[in-house]
């Protein structure tokens, strides 16, 4: 569920690919007006062709990539081209009815078009803006070209991500994107609190690097205080063993474990059924056992290789040791704790899609809030008359000539057969295909889950 907090605001969203979208989406889930702002010249490949249902392309492609739709539920969608006069006269206009420009472009690009935050001020005062980039709008690199490998690996984190043996490691899945785009909301949420106690509005710059970097800020100072460089240690802790993914019964089953104390030791040991090398000496005690982890890891995939990961899960967590299951995507969208609690949502995307889960990118439940379950993500330029017209007042006569004038409008060229996902998904070169998994999800939520 979405929680009307934030209704009463309306953010104008250039945003692409999926650190700005994910901001703005978690925007949306709190309730405000966002109208996404693409342009057929320049639109927002990356989500649009990324993820198709059923691995298929369809009739309009462009609006069947499911990362867009995950990541743009809720919001509106117009067409507007910020390269031409007639463009930049329509967005000044949305500017001087809205409350805030969100844009994840490189830094020179709002510069270039006459559409940086001064320009922004001098049409509505108390505008907010945010900039969201891989190194921020300030400093020597600001021009660097940078996406999420960049971003991970100039904050740090890369280098910490791995095992000894092995070069860094990227975290898998865009990690410097998410943490730029949470990072992004949360500075809006606050710049908005800021605006209703004074009346201000202001300009926010976000790098995705500093995003990142907050989240390792233990080692950084560890570094700083203690003149200690840290290094790629794989599943291991710098002083708790075991500590670690062990493999489990199944096939790519696994759980991590955490012990942290002798007293969910003897715990663990007295659930194993105290076998007999519990009792060595090499692992007596919490430093012990550190110093001869390998070993110790390699006794306790023994035992977990006899049981189900869900239910040693649950056998560990009944004797207090920390401990969860690692989950496939599927397990997840299966898991009953999260269907629970409503993380995902079944919308209905329409024609060639139908009624599909789509997670929440605001991961919080609100006790006293109005909620509501996000509309699906917009149509390429499907809310062009409501925004124009509605809001600016503009006729249809008018909204036709600037169609004509490729001011807004346009049809999609750029996907020329195949995408390489599809290709790769069609080989299973990295995926593996479940024929069921439709009529499981549909089992699941008690719904028809699947194109329509």
């Amino acid at each position: 569920m979405g929680y009307r907090i934030l209704e009463g605001v309306r953010i104008l969203d250039l945003t692409m690919v999926f650190a700005g979208p994910m901001s703005s989406r978690i925007l949306v889930d709190l309730g405000a007006e966002v109208i996404k702002i693409e342009s057929a010249v320049r639109p927002d490949v990356m989500t649009r062709t990324n993820v198709y249902p059923e691995n298929e392309l369809g009739e309009e492609p462009w609006n069947r990539g499911f990362t867009y739709h995950a990541l743009n539920a809720g919001k509106k969608g117009i067409t507007l081209n910020l390269g031409s006069d007639e463009g930049k006269k329509l967005f000044r206009r949305l500017v001087g009815i809205s409350d805030v420009v969100m844009e994840n472009f490189s830094p020179r690009v709002m510069e270039n078009w006459g559409l940086g935050y001064e320009e922004l001020r001098r049409i509505k005062p108390d505008i907010i803006m945010v900039s969201m980039s891989g190194l921020g709008h300030y400093g020597p690199l600001r021009d660097f070209y940078m996406y999420m490998p960049g971003m991970e690996g100039m904050s740090g984190l890369a280098h910490l991500t791995g095992f000894p043996q092995d070069p860094p490691l990227l975290s898998g899945h865009a990690y410097g994107d998410w943490a730029l785009g949470a990072a992004g909301a949360a500075a809006l949420l606050i710049a908005l609190y800021h605006r209703q106690r004074t009346g201000r509005g202001q300009y926010i710059d976000v790098a995705g690097r500093e995003a990142v970097i907050c989240q390792i800020g233990e080692l950084i100072m560890d570094c700083f205080l203690n003149n200690r460089e840290p290094m790629r240690v794989g599943n291991y802790h710098s002083s708790a063993a075991p500590h670690g993914c062990y493999r489990c019964k199944g096939s790519d089953e696994w759980i991590n474990i955490v012990i942290e104390n002798d007293e969910q030791w003897r715990n663990f040991c007295r659930v194993m059924g105290n076998p007999a090398w519990t009792k060595d000496e090499r692992f007596a005690n919490a430093l012990s056992r550190w110093e001869n982890r390998e070993e110790l890891d390699r006794k306790v995939e023994e035992w977990t290789q006899r049981y189900n990961h869900y239910e040693l899960m649950g056998i560990l967590q009944d004797i207090s040791v920390p401990s969860g299951a690692v989950l496939s995507m599927k397990e997840l969208h299966l898991d009953p704790h999260i269907s629970q609690r409503g993380f995902f949502e079944v919308i209905d995307h329409g024609k060639g899609i139908g009624k599909r889960p789509i997670a929440k990118q605001m991961p919080a439940k609100f006790s006293d809030v109005e909620e509501f379950v996000p509309r699906r993500a917009p149509r390429f330029g499907q809310d062009n008359e409501e925004v124009f017209c509605n809001l600016l007042g503009m006729s249809k006569g008018e909204l036709e000539k600037l169609e004509e004038e490729k001011a807004i409008g346009g049809t999609f060229t750029f996907i020329r057969g195949k995408p390489a996902r599809i290709n790769l998904i069609e080989k299973q070169g990295s995926c593996s295909v479940d024929p069921d998994y439709l009529s499981e999800l549909s089992r699941h939520y008690g719904d028809d889950i699947g194109p329509t």
